[in-house]
């Protein structure tokens, strides 16, 4: 089965994926909904300009929820190669960001 994750985008200093209904779309097609969390704030973007606090924390915490996601989903009939991630405002930019990063691949 496809999986969409929804990235969830405020102002990347509140809110959270749990907030997103995923049975709405899911009940549209054959398709897994998955909504996830990242940190948000200064917990997430802190930078310090070198190795102490290096920043973009939350991106990290996408990139750690889909590698989950590609070894965890067939436990939930979820195909691995037929994963879409999608988001809207600042998680749409997450998801721009994350197609420009070798992490992600």
């Amino acid at each position: 089965m496809a999986v969409m994750v929804f990235v969830h985008g405020e102002s990347y200093q509140t809110g959270t994926g749990n907030a997103y209904e995923g049975s709405v779309l899911a009940s549209f097609g054959d398709v897994i909904v998955v909504t996830l969390n990242y940190r948000l704030g200064v917990l997430g973007f802190l930078s310090t300009g070198d190795q102490s606090a290096m920043g973009n924390y939350a991106l990290l915490d996408v990139i750690q929820a889909l590698l989950w996601l590609k070894e965890n989903i067939p436990s939930f009939n979820g195909d691995p190669q037929r994963v879409t991630l999608f988001g809207h405002g600042t998680g749409a930019a997450i998801v721009n960001l994350l197609l420009l990063s070798p992490f992600v691949y």
